[in-house]
């Protein structure tokens, strides 16, 4: 299950587009289905220029709703309920934009993202996804769990490869305007691609992908990651009680990134972390959960935390990320994120999942 979060999300229009210098006059015309919304509030909010300040409100009658107003250049948006599940995100641009539902058109590039999510439609990908998590969440056991990963790979995989093909044919026929960066975003998750590659794909690019925020944190992200990839030394970490390097220096680690809230990590610590550090602790093993991306207040974090220990029998070390950065040294961008660690430092393995993990520490034992 690499992607599919990824893929479930491409099916929803979002965009940029170069500024027009003054100001042009805007309509949206939306139409919905869904009774509960009448009467509710819905607000546009500006996703990278302060996205907390709604920049208009509407209200639902009768299953529609209007926005009127101006804008300076075209903005990447969503038009949202605070109340009842709506969210569509638009490019709000001049003209008249009609959205149904989730069918946005009317202005140029909003027609021209219409016929690019039309060109891959993935609802079969989807359904298959729908079919198949329930086994996985709710297998017996971890053999059980594995297959059932299996295919929703082999699933996530055609999904993917469909996405691909859409997204580099919207690149190579925008690479002048701004259309090519959400083409290049899709592109990114997908191909899983190194620093190297990423950064001569950046250089060959139009200014704005290149210099745009997305593309430049990705820079980072992977330059952090090849920096702490199998073969090189870990980098230690700073935790609430101490450092990684207290708990792991002269000892064979395997290392988790986890939350409370993260159902996957959950099933790692269940179906792996917990049986292997019992069964190989007294042969040198030292399994060490990193507790990241934990939700709201220090109070509410460190409640959490707590929960999942008692709830999943935690018992072996843990370390939580006091600079909330750990994930930014290590260039990750998903849990769980299990990695082994030789006595000497040198990191073995990273993205260890499933009988890998296992594996990988009975190949480090036998050395």
């Amino acid at each position: 299950m690499k992607r599919y979060g990824l893929i479930i999300c491409a099916a929803i229009a979002c965009a940029f587009t170069c500024s027009c210098g003054t100001k042009h006059q805007f309509t949206i015309n939306g139409t919905v289905n869904d009774t509960e919304l009448n009467g509710k509030m819905l607000y546009i909010h500006d996703l990278y220029n302060d996205p907390d300040t709604p920049l208009d409100s509407a209200v639902v009658t009768d299953g529609k709703y209007t926005f009127k107003g101006t804008v300076d250049e075209a903005k990447n948006v969503i038009i949202e309920s605070p109340d009842v599940s709506y969210l569509v995100r638009i490019i709000l641009e001049p003209g008249t934009i009609t959205i149904n539902n989730d069918s946005i058109g009317g202005t140029p590039l909003n027609d021209k993202l219409l016929a690019y999510n039309k060109s891959h439609n993935i609802d079969d990908i989807i359904a298959a996804m729908d079919e198949y998590l329930p086994l996985y969440y709710s297998a017996p056991n971890a053999a059980a769990r594995a297959e059932a990963e299996h295919i929703l790979d082999s699933i996530d995989s055609i999904g993917a490869a469909r996405i691909l093909e859409a997204d580099w044919k919207l690149y190579n026929e925008n690479k002048d305007n701004i259309l090519a960066l959400i083409a290049m975003e899709e592109i990114v998750h997908l191909e899983n691609f190194s620093y190297s590659v990423l950064d001569s794909v950046a250089k060959a690019a139009s200014p704005r992908v290149a210099n745009s925020e997305f593309v430049q944190k990705t820079l980072v992200q992977l330059r952090a990651r090849e920096a702490t990839s199998a073969g090189k030394h870990y980098t230690d970490i700073q935790g609430v009680d101490g450092k990684l390097s207290d708990l792991i220096d002269g000892k064979l680690a395997l290392v988790d990134f986890y939350a409370s809230w993260c159902g996957p990590c959950r099933i790692e610590i269940k179906d792996n972390l917990v049986p292997l550090w019992k069964k190989y602790q007294k042969k040198g093993l030292v399994v060490v959960g990193l507790n990241v991306w934990e939700r709201g207040s220090r109070e509410e974090r460190e409640a959490a935390h707590a929960k999942v220990m008692a709830d999943l029998g935690i018992t072996y070390p843990q370390l939580v990320d006091s600079t909330r950065t750990a994930t930014d040294t290590y260039g990750v961008n998903g849990i769980p994120q299990i990695m082994l660690i030789d006595k000497d430092g040198t990191i073995l393995a990273r993205d260890l999942r499933g009988p890998a993990v296992e594996e990988a520490v009975i190949n480090a034992l036998g050395k």
